[in-house]
């Protein structure tokens, strides 16, 4: 397995604000709104697992997590990959929608360019609908010319595709007919039906690592989303946001962050030995896509190898109190000045349901509690 330094120590090791969901009433004003996820449906080949008992299992963990008091559950996507990485997210979320009440639900990122901009209105609209305006939709640009090739999309053509997506989707939410022609995509008095719940549609939150997609995500987000890293990083980054949110005549507080953090908790024995076969894997797998990425937006890639030091860095994972305290500087480095989302995993790869399901319950019960009051 190839682990890229681009991927996991250049941007930065470990130790949104969205008035809509506010003024409806979904989020409640707190320091920090800590989601579980990303989940990711992968089965790694010889595991003995099947798609429809992780799928099964995925839910009774979201359903969980709600009981527990956590904020938010999230999917992301790839296609064509050997573990079978959830393809159709959004699928996904609807079950989920199905399974709670309240946790708001979020993708951690649709590839747009890879997206019809009409269907993936009609399709988040519906989600919203079935959820009664709990979505969230982040979106990011893509990599993999595996992927784009897949669908006969152009790589070259992504940043395009996915600018406009953002603008069609929220001409599309209004319900209004309406024309829109672009470098990508042109369409003539079109509709899109049934509107979301939420009027406006949900929040956009946009991806990215490289500073021209940072500071996309502050001139046209509603939120920034990003994997974590060291406080310092975030702040960089968060910076290059709120510049871009200025220049673009808005409000830098409106623009939220979300930040997606792995972790694993046990009450006894080495809680990083039952995680490490599946966060290896995940990481793994993130960093041999990343070395055949030969794009402008990956170009200084530099291939490591999987060193435990890496791995762990990535991952804090221990007890209860050793986990709250590893992610604490992120919740005081960032609650409470914006809508801030921490997104925790929890759930890897090929990793057994009672094993991830008690590393749910310890979070929510004993980890989650030191977060909010942080």
């Amino acid at each position: 397995m190839i682990i890229i330094r681009d991927f996991f120590q250049g941007r930065s090791r470990p130790p949104w604000r969205c008035p809509d969901l506010a003024a409806a009433g979904r989020v409640r004003p707190v320091a920090v709104h800590v989601g579980i996820g990303l989940f990711t449906g992968q089965v790694p080949p010889g595991s003995g697992r099947t798609f429809a008992q992780e799928y099964r299992e995925t839910l009774e963990l979201v359903r969980m997590a709600e009981a527990l008091g956590f904020d938010s559950a999230w999917v992301s996507e790839h296609h064509g990959t050997s573990d079978g990485y959830l393809p159709s997210l959004l699928p996904m979320l609807a079950a989920f929608a199905a399974a709670t009440e309240r946790i708001l639900l979020g993708t951690g990122v649709v590839l747009a360019p890879l997206h019809h901009p009409l269907r993936l209105a009609e399709d988040a609209a519906v989600v919203d609908q079935l959820s009664d305006g709990r979505l969230i939709l982040g979106l990011g640009i893509g990599w993999r010319e595996e992927e784009f090739r897949m669908f006969g999309v152009p790589l070259e053509g992504r940043l395009a595709r996915t600018v406009e997506t953002v603008e069609i989707l929220r001409r599309a939410w209004t319900g209004r007919r309406f024309s829109f022609t672009g470098r990508a995509y042109r369409f003539e008095e079109v509709r899109v039906t049934p509107p979301p719940a939420r009027p406006g549609g949900p929040p956009i939150y946009l991806g990215g690592y490289v500073e021209r997609a940072v500071r996309r995500a502050g001139r046209l987000g509603d939120g920034y989303i990003v994997d974590s890293g060291d406080v310092e990083g975030l702040r960089r980054s968060l910076a290059l946001v709120e510049e871009a949110a200025r220049r673009a005549g808005r409000d830098p507080g409106s623009v939220g962050l979300a930040v997606l953090q792995n972790a694993f908790v046990a009450d006894a024995g080495d809680a990083w030995a039952a995680a490490r076969e599946g966060v290896a894997h995940q990481m793994g797998a993130y960093g041999a896509w990343e070395a055949g990425a030969d794009t402008p937006e990956h170009d200084s890639l530099e291939p490591l190898p999987p060193d435990e030091e890496t791995l762990r860095a990535w991952t804090p994972a221990g007890r209860p109190e050793e986990v709250a305290r590893a992610l604490r500087p992120l919740v005081e480095a960032f609650g409470g000045r914006r809508e801030f989302h921490l997104v925790v995993r929890l759930h890897y790869p090929g990793m057994d349901f009672e094993t991830a399901s008690r590393a749910v319950e310890l979070f929510g019960e004993e980890v989650l509690p030191a977060l909010k009051g942080a």
